[in-house]
């Protein structure tokens, strides 16, 4: 999208993978895009370096949130997201959990069992 960040949500989206995405794009010579959402992009790879600096951005609030003893995604989203307008928390909590299962399989967070919404979450180690 052109106007905003796009919601990587699982189980069909992966966050490594859009990761990946990003990387490749940054590889590439174009420097306009037309995405399917939204006006062309005119400076394509300082878009995409925006985008890539939000989401580490975000895996770090997340990586602050399970330092101070957040658990649930719920915990995590009411703080990194207090001031978007609560009907978009939900969407929130699914980006949230994105960034956790990518956080949980490099092992740099810890869930029992498989990455959920209503999971518990903590750092690794």
């Amino acid at each position: 999208m052109g106007w905003s960040t796009t919601i990587v949500a699982p189980p069909d989206g992966s966050m490594n993978d859009y990761i990946a995405s990003l990387e490749k794009l940054l590889t590439r010579p174009e420097t306009i895009y037309l995405p399917g959402h939204g006006a062309p992009v005119k400076s394509a790879h300082g878009f995409v370096r925006g985008i890539r600096s939000h989401r580490r951005m975000r895996e770090r609030a997340i990586i602050e949130r399970l330092a101070v003893g957040d658990q649930t995604i719920a915990e995590m989203v009411e703080v990194i997201y207090r001031t978007t307008d609560r009907k978009l928390h939900g969407a929130a909590a699914l980006s949230v959990l994105a960034h956790l299962e990518a956080l949980v399989e490099s092992g740099r967070a810890a869930t029992d069992g498989p990455p959920v919404l209503g999971g518990r979450y903590r750092l690794a180690g």
